[in-house]
């Protein structure tokens, strides 16, 4: 049965803020923290429940009814303090606090040991940039970038397509607790975003490429704006 106990409630980040054990003899320290799944009450052994996720595992808090110490209805705001309205699981995004339901991190491609030099398979070449740059094996991943801009079968000018793509997966790590992936992707696509638009031929086909160029920049300036960095 989902309930409100005092100040408690689900789908809210807690934090503990006095030491206590429940009534299961469970110990429980200042400054853990998670979020409520469940709140309960069992009218069968008459204990409160509050059910939370810690670290990505689920662990229930049990407190006699009857007790009068620690814990309890009326008692919650002694040991716990509430944090922030945490919105239900969407499938295949993840709560980011402050910024709302962003994608899952998909699965980490395995690494290609062969750097890939045809066009052809450009698809192929973006993913083993992606897996080496995720695993913070950056050297590698910069030949990886080199062989594919200047494959001998591309079809014109690769800086742009290779940008957007180092771009995309900069974005899917600026989440990561260590950014050091982010921000290698993210400075080396903008730096091919302005290596593209040097190549304009024109000065209206640079002001039009100045456009897409900016437009790559503000958008992961809107993104530290909302992560608050």
């Amino acid at each position: 049965m989902g309930i409100t106990i005092d100040h408690l409630s689900v789908d809210h980040l807690i934090s503990v803020i006095q030491d206590f054990t429940d009534a299961r003899g469970a110990y429980h320290g200042v400054g853990e923290q998670g979020r409520i799944r469940e709140l309960g009450f069992d009218g069968l052994t008459r204990m409160i429940t509050v059910r939370w996720e810690r670290e990505g595992q689920d662990d229930t808090m049990w407190f006699a009814l009857a007790s009068t110490t620690g814990p309890g209805n009326g008692r919650m705001r002694e040991y716990f303090a509430l944090g922030e309205y945490v919105r239900p699981d969407i499938e295949g995004k993840r709560w980011i606090p402050g910024v709302g339901h962003v994608p899952v991190m998909p699965d980490i491609p395995p690494v290609r040991n062969d750097v890939v030099r045809s066009y052809a398979r450009y698809g192929d070449a973006m993913e083993r940039v992606w897996a080496l740059a995720a695993r913070q094996r950056f050297d590698e991943a910069e030949e990886q970038v080199i062989a594919m801009l200047n494959a001998k079968d591309r079809r014109g000018d690769l800086c742009a397509p290779v940008a957007s793509d180092l771009c995309a997966h900069a974005r899917t790590h600026a989440f990561d607790l260590d950014l050091t992936v982010h921000h290698w992707l993210r400075e080396r696509g903008i730096s091919l975003w302005y290596a593209w638009g040097a190549q304009a031929s024109s000065g209206g086909e640079g002001a039009a490429r100045a456009t897409d160029i900016r437009a790559a920049e503000r958008a992961f300036l809107d993104l530290d704006r909302k992560l608050g960095r």
